[in-house]
């Protein structure tokens, strides 16, 4: 019973441990905030904006100024430190570098795994 519980124990703790270096290696790997576009305003997005998404997550949205502004209004609901005029900064600054018209971000192809392409 004794090496029953224990063997179960280590088992949750080698899991526990896989799973955090999993997230260690994702946030290395995700986009920094330097990634957005250059803009006096960048900061301000990076310092409200980054504080929950990647900024790989803001550049690839493609919205209108009008829908802009309603992600701001709805961020600041769920608890976004930030003022009417910062808010209105923000707006500015995403409908200008991610507009709706912008043609969508190109994502990197990954490798296809080995065996998975046949040649004839």
């Amino acid at each position: 019973m004794i090496r029953a519980l224990l063997a179960a124990s280590l088992l949750l703790a080698a899991v526990a441990w896989s799973l955090d270096t999993a997230r260690a290696d994702e946030a290395k790997t995700a986009s920094a905030p330097e990634d957005l576009p250059d803009d006096p305003a960048r900061p301000l997005v990076q310092g409200k904006c980054t504080l929950c998404h990647t900024a790989d997550y803001i550049t690839q949205q493609r919205l209108t100024e009008p829908a802009w502004q309603r992600t701001v209004d709805k961020m600041r609901k769920f608890g976004t430190p930030a003022t009417d005029e910062e808010a209105k900064a923000m707006v500015a600054y995403l409908a200008r570098n991610f507009p709706a018209d912008l043609p969508p971000p190109r994502s990197p192809r990954a490798p296809l795994p080995p065996g998975s392409v046949s040649r004839k």
